[in-house]
């Protein structure tokens, strides 16, 4: 075995930082069950711990924007507040916490293999693939570094790394749309182009407008489909 593909998951994931090629080489060399477990491992675990962190800020956030709300009655406002507070303590919440976590890596990861196999006419398997996006994931760990400070310090979860941060706030599908152009996500987004090119063996610039069109198109969705939930 050589030097590339018995690199250790520390050194992958430390190197992920500074020489993502380096990880991304090491995975096409080889893929094992670790590669994909540690990474999703350490994010649900890391963000699990923070709940009791984040949780009275959402919910105090939260019962504003119910006790602010015109389409509610009094007594469905206090019904909705009540309900918050029981559910504070749920483990229900811990687990769906690392589901979502995982469930949002694989479906990633499906878009992306899509994106080289089918798109882009790759021949690779998904666990590669698989892998190379648990990698990128472990950039939430830099951005819940950047954004739970801020949002004890200024409780709010309304922290924005977008474009969003130079609009006041409002509810149009513009901010809504800039609010979904995360500086992570983008960071992402180009780990992953190079993840997946180097697994199939294709130029990054290539897989990089590919994802982009997807990615802006999942966007525009998301922007259109938040104006549809009111409180």
């Amino acid at each position: 075995m050589n030097e590339v593909a018995s690199k250790s998951v520390l050194s992958k994931m430390l190197s992920l930082f500074w020489e993502p090629s380096g990880t991304f080489t090491a995975l096409k060399e080889r893929t094992t069950a670790y590669d994909v477990v540690i990474p999703l491992l350490i994010v649900a675990v890391l963000s699990m711990l923070l709940i009791p962190v984040i949780t009275p800020v959402a919910l105090q956030e939260y019962k504003v924007r119910i006790e602010d709300s015109e389409r509610l009655t009094d007594a469905q406002k206090e019904a909705q507040i009540e309900r918050l507070e029981n559910r504070g303590n749920e483990v229900t919440k811990y687990v769906m916490t690392a589901v979502t976590i995982v469930l949002k890596v694989l479906i990633v990861a499906l878009f992306a293999w899509f994106a080289g196999n089918f798109v882009l006419g790759g021949e690779v398997r998904f666990v590669p693939i698989f892998a190379v996006t648990a990698y990128v994931g472990l950039i939430d760990l830099i951005s819940i570094a950047v954004k739970y400070p801020l949002m004890i310090s200024q409780e709010t979860t309304r922290i924005h790394t977008s474009p969003a941060l130079f609009l006041p706030e409002s509810t149009t599908f513009l901010y809504r749309f800039l609010a979904t152009l995360d500086i992570f996500a983008v960071w992402k987004l180009v780990l992953l182009s190079i993840g997946v090119g180097i697994i199939n063996q294709i130029k990054t610039n290539k897989v990089f407008w590919t994802l982009l069109i997807m990615w802006l198109l999942y966007c525009v969705a998301a922007a259109g489909l938040g104006g549809l939930v009111k409180i």
